[in-house]
């Protein structure tokens, strides 16, 4: 499950603060599959005509966006659908058209052609030389769901085997599932369904309901010992982090690389011990790692250290895993990093993202929930993002940032987790997955179904089912979709 685990990251980095570490971890797995995926044998494409802007038409600039086919299955002489996996904040790679991604499944069971789309601004779909902040103002969810419009019609144009009467079905999970389920809402005459996956379509400036669900996960699994002893060794950090000894102390033993001595680094740092735990809950094993919520707790509940040792050897296995000498803590350096202005062609855009999320999501996971409703404590707040936005994108106020009025806006544009009038979109969510929150976790009408898995977390609906290692709950979940995805091509375009 190797490549599976590769794309998941690539589709849901959402889930992770923006932090030193975070970028760190992720680029560096994305590095070493960016190399395994220069050896796989389904190639690139690219369409050449992509538009730069969709909603001004004196402007004629186009970019060429990067795409993966696979035709394995299809059959066109059937008239033989088209699966499309929208692409979102990161790089895509053929491991999106392969049978370990469970699209490609529902594809074998429909004679189906899969393609994948990539994201602009992300990976090798760059419409700049540089990512800078006049460039980015390119970068939204509009202009992506209007790019899949046009590489559809264009598919229809110009493929052969696809045509005016070939039904197409969007998938997406994470943000890509946004994609999914609002390209059905806008662009219904170009599919003739979505599936979105983990998708957190109503969007969020404060999401300390994040850690909430966190909490509740850990008890659901564990009880409340480990919920107890991580909120023990919480109030132990807060309490040695109001004097220079307990600062020195805290770098000693959570080696961090600089000493955390000011407001900002001290989200920063918190941000990062939180976030080790948010990352497990969120997949909680879904692919293969033995790192999951059981492993965690059990360090975390070993009575024979205090929960602040406990704490520590969670921390020490972190950066075991990412072999790390220190943990980077610098809020500075991350706002240096976040300001570099090349774009990567693999692994998740930190700055690319970050800038959608100060200009369309927030989704920033803090602590601001009443201090009983989560073991984290209060140092990650709302105004920790607020000036990350400002000092990446607007340093000198050139920008006026509004994040509080950009998500009302991307509400009213989508409907948020409501979207009355919507047809033929299933959400699935897991209930382990925080995200499922903001999601849509109840049928909003006859055609627009809610599927909540027990037991699982993020994106799990994309894994193909192995028996023993997953819930049954997933396998009847997926096998529910597979039948509501017949009847919409039963249906046809409509």
């Amino acid at each position: 499950l190797a490549v599976t685990f590769t794309l998941l990251i690539a589709v849901a980095y959402a889930i992770h603060p923006i932090t030193p570490v975070a970028m760190q971890r992720f680029q560096n797995k994305a590095m070493a599959e960016a190399e395994k995926a220069s050896r796989e044998t389904i190639p690139e494409y690219f369409y050449d005509y992509q538009s730069l802007d969709h909603f001004n038409h004196q402007d004629q600039r186009v970019y060429s966006q990067r795409y993966f086919k696979n035709d394995s299955f299809w059959a066109p002489e059937q008239n033989g659908p088209v699966f499309l996996q929208i692409g979102g904040e990161g790089a895509i790679s053929s491991a999106y058209v392969v049978d370990d991604f469970e699209m490609v499944v529902y594809a074998q069971h429909h004679a189906a052609l899969v393609v994948a789309v990539e994201h602009r601004f992300y990976g090798k779909s760059q419409p700049f030389s540089d990512i800078s902040t006049p460039n980015l103002q390119y970068l939204s969810s509009q202009q992506a769901l209007a790019d899949v419009a046009q590489f559809i019609q264009w598919m229809i144009d110009t493929w052969d085997g696809v045509n005016e009467n070939t039904q197409f079905v969007t998938f997406g999970c994470s943000y890509p599932g946004n994609l999914a389920a609002w390209f059905r809402l806008k662009y219904p005459q170009h599919t003739s369904g979505s599936v979105a996956g983990s998708s957190p379509v109503h969007a969020v400036l404060d999401f300390f309901q994040y850690l909430d669900v966190v909490d509740e996960s850990l008890t659901a699994f564990t009880g409340i010992e480990c919920d107890s002893r991580i909120r023990q060794a919480t109030e132990q950090i807060e309490n040695m982090l109001t004097t220079s000894s307990g600062q020195t102390q805290l770098q000693s033993d959570f080696k961090t690389c600089t000493m955390p001595n000011n407001t900002m680094d001290i989200s920063t740092f918190m941000s990062d011990l939180m976030g080790n735990w948010m990352g497990t809950v969120q997949y909680n094993d879904e692919q293969g790692n033995p790192i999951d919520i059981n492993y965690l707790c059990n360090i975390m509940n070993n009575d024979t250290m205090s929960a602040y040792d406990a704490y520590i050897q969670v921390n020490d296995l972190f950066l075991n895993m990412d072999n790390s000498d220190c943990l980077s803590i610098s809020y500075e350096q991350m706002v240096q990093e976040l300001s570099i202005v090349k774009a990567l062609p693999f692994g998740v855009g930190f700055r690319q993202w970050t800038y959608q999320t100060c200009f369309e999501f927030g989704y920033y996971q803090t602590t601001d929930s009443p201090s009983t409703a989560q073991p984290f404590g209060n140092l990650v707040p709302i105004d920790y993002y607020l000036q990350m936005c400002n000092d990446t994108f607007s340093p000198n106020g050139e920008i006026v940032m509004n994040p509080a009025g950009n998500v009302d806006q991307t509400n009213a544009l989508y409907g948020g987790n409501k979207p009355h009038g919507a047809t033929k979109i299933v959400f699935v969510n897991g209930s382990i997955d925080p995200w499922h929150s903001i999601s849509v976790t109840s049928d909003i009408n006859d055609s627009v179904e809610a599927i909540l898995i027990q037991g699982t977390a993020h994106c799990a609906n994309t894994i193909p089912f192995v028996k023993g290692q997953y819930p049954l709950s997933l396998a009847l979940a997926q096998e529910q979709v597979n039948v509501i995805i017949g009847n919409w091509l039963e249906d046809g375009n409509q």
